[in-house]
């Protein structure tokens, strides 16, 4: 199913920067969320629609009501839009989830303005944080949204996690970069400043907020996963045997039984 509300101005050619969020809610036989929407970020780029195409994850409540394959979670596309209508690019992203469709899965999609996010959508986001969302009640927002939603599969499940996943990128405070330039070529142990010289993040911070000067020595465990933080790109660690590591490393996706 399809909804999208005219919104004038935001929705023509001047629309530049747009947030574009998927909730796969994939089964045991797809890649994943966070996959497929690194996938279709770079995709856009390599055919000329996006110019940047950051990703960032976010985490929703895990509850026994809601179904979902590990972790819940949802992605968010931050990206500047160069080369493509709005409706073009819509349309692209739901050709790309139903060729990347798997039985069983009921994916979500949602874009909408960065600058113009519907204030309702930082609630939303929130309350899937904290609450289950009823599906009729996710379903019956879309039509009020000055945003496009898409919802597919047998119940369209997604949408909620789409949704909540543009109002929280939107805040500017949640969520953790699984696609950004450079962190996925980071290895071994490196100091703070080339950390920040070879990727996009923003800064280096202990737990406490203190800012890693550029000799400090930084284990990466060959996985760095910065968060969104004051609409900087921050990678938080902590001191271990003389040195510092993010607080979290990678682990295996156990999937719900």
């Amino acid at each position: 199913m399809w909804c999208f509300r005219e919104a004038g101005k935001s929705l023509g050619r001047d629309l530049v920067k747009i947030f574009i969020a998927i909730d796969d809610t994939d089964n045991r036989e797809s890649i994943g969320t966070g996959r497929l929407t690194r996938m279709l970020a770079e995709e856009m780029a390599c055919r000329g629609m996006i110019a940047q195409g950051r990703v960032t994850r976010h985490q929703l409540l895990v509850h026994p009501d809601i179904p979902y394959t590990s972790h819940n979670s949802s992605a968010c596309i931050d990206a500047e839009m160069i080369g493509a209508e709005l409706h073009e690019l819509a349309r692209y992203a739901v050709s790309f989830l139903e060729n990347h469709f798997h039985e069983g899965a009921n994916p979500g999609l949602c874009i909408a303005c960065r600058d113009a996010v519907p204030p309702v959508l930082f609630s939303f986001g929130y309350r899937a944080q904290r609450e289950v969302i009823p599906l009729d009640e996710a379903k019956r927002l879309t039509e009020e949204l000055d945003a496009f939603t898409w919802f597919g599969g047998e119940t369209g499940q997604g949408c909620i996690g789409a949704m909540s996943a543009v109002g929280l990128r939107s805040t500017n405070n949640d969520g953790r970069y699984i696609g950004l330039e450079g962190i996925r070529e980071i290895r071994g142990m490196m100091t703070a400043g080339e950390i920040i010289s070879r990727t996009a993040i923003d800064r280096i911070v202990t737990l406490a907020g203190d800012i890693l000067s550029d000799e400090e020595i930084v284990d990466t465990q060959d996985w760095i996963r910065p968060v969104l933080k004051q609409g900087l790109v921050t990678l938080e660690v902590i001191p271990v045997n003389g040195h510092w590591r993010a607080p979290h490393k990678k682990t295996s996706k156990k999937r719900k039984q």
